[in-house]
């Protein structure tokens, strides 16, 4: 066994013989104080870190998905219950309004072109009937209820044509008895074609979903503690991005559960995101005067208080803090017993956690 070994053994079990000798001589309640000599710093693996002055910083960093923003995702919906035929188009291909996507089969298709051209006929036939009465009204040759009652249905007629028409917008006829073409309803990217062919569908069943914007935002959720200090508008680091996305809402509602709400974010433009896709969002905040930076490995949790081991001549002192912000590397923290560059443990805090706990 080389010399390096037997010290490494020494040290670990110098660790474990400070750490029984506490055990039995103190009781098993949490001590603000903590002496350790230097030597048996080393065996329990103590290492420390300065406190620093907080400034604009990033805070509280938070998974999130990437969504699209309100209005940016239009679907292609079927008018009429039928069998999917065929899928024009595939997922990331682009489309022009207008574009055919899909072609459906539909019993209900023939009927409703038929009826379409039907209202069309009655709609001309009573404009027709309108001005015609207009023309007798003037001549003395009806009445002006007449006339009222022939513009009622000219109108009536339209209405009832321009619903039809519009429920068959994005509907072309197709090549075969029964089948129809479905068109883009908007310019983008297509993101999801559903149902397969041969497959049933139900009258206004998204068939495709298209992407129409370049803009892409993202959900996380944040805890209430955490939420509270962000606004709408603020900066958010993306996934270590040099250019910054921004906060585009809060939602004011906290998730009973699980003490959270949701916080939506537009993306910076300069990167390629995809729907779906998982990233990591860091909120930054402006702290208090008050604030103070520490690494966020500093700060644990002990009788049911976020509390962070300061250095002293003798030892250590465990002082509670109020946790502003917290990212993966620094945290933001109010405490009155702390001042800028004083020491605080960021290694070995299993066992001064075990000593202050008097375990």
């Amino acid at each position: 066994m080389g010399i390096l070994e037997m010290t490494a053994q020494n040290f670990i079990r110098a660790g474990i013989f400070l750490l029984a000798a506490w055990a039995v001589v103190f009781p098993a309640t949490a001590q603000s104080e903590i002496e350790i000599p230097p030597a048996s710093r080393m065996a329990l693996g103590v290492e420390t870190e300065a406190i620093a002055t907080a400034a604009a910083s990033e805070g509280v960093s938070a998974p999130a998905i990437v969504i699209a923003p309100n209005g940016a995702l239009r679907t292609a919906s079927s008018p009429f219950d039928g069998v999917m035929v065929d899928a024009l188009k595939t997922p990331g291909s682009k489309v022009a309004a207008g574009d055919p996507v899909a072609v459906i089969y539909s019993n209900a298709y023939a009927d409703s072109a038929a009826e379409l051209e039907t209202r069309r006929l009655t709609m001309a036939h009573m404009a027709h009937l309108a001005a015609r009465a207009d023309d007798l009204f003037e001549l003395g040759l009806r009445s002006e209820q007449e006339a009222d009652e022939a513009h009622h249905d000219a109108i009536s007629a339209k209405l009832s044509f321009d619903a039809l028409k519009t429920q068959l917008e994005y509907v072309q006829r197709g090549d075969q008895p029964g089948q129809f073409i479905l068109t883009a309803p908007a310019a983008g990217t297509v993101t999801h074609v559903r149902p397969g062919p041969g497959e049933s569908l139900g009258a206004g069943e998204p068939i495709v979903s298209i992407f129409t914007n370049g803009v892409f935002w993202a959900r996380a959720q944040l805890s209430e503690r955490h939420a509270s200090a962000l606004m709408a508008g603020a900066p958010v680091t993306v996934d270590n991005l040099s250019e910054k996305g921004a906060i585009v809402s809060i939602n004011p509602e906290i998730d009973q559960a699980t003490r959270s709400l949701d916080v939506v974010v537009e993306l910076p433009t300069t990167h390629a995101w995809r729907l779906g896709a998982a990233l990591t969002v860091s909120f930054e905040t402006l702290p208090s005067d008050d604030a103070l930076r520490v690494p966020s490995k500093a700060i644990v949790r002990l009788g049911g208080a976020d509390v962070v081991f300061v250095e002293t001549q003798t030892g250590f002192r465990m002082v509670a803090v109020d946790v502003v912000s917290r990212s993966r590397q620094d945290a933001l923290i109010r405490s009155g017993g702390l001042a800028p560059g004083e020491k605080v443990a960021i290694a070995g805090l299993a066992a001064l956690k075990n000593i202050a706990s008097g375990v």
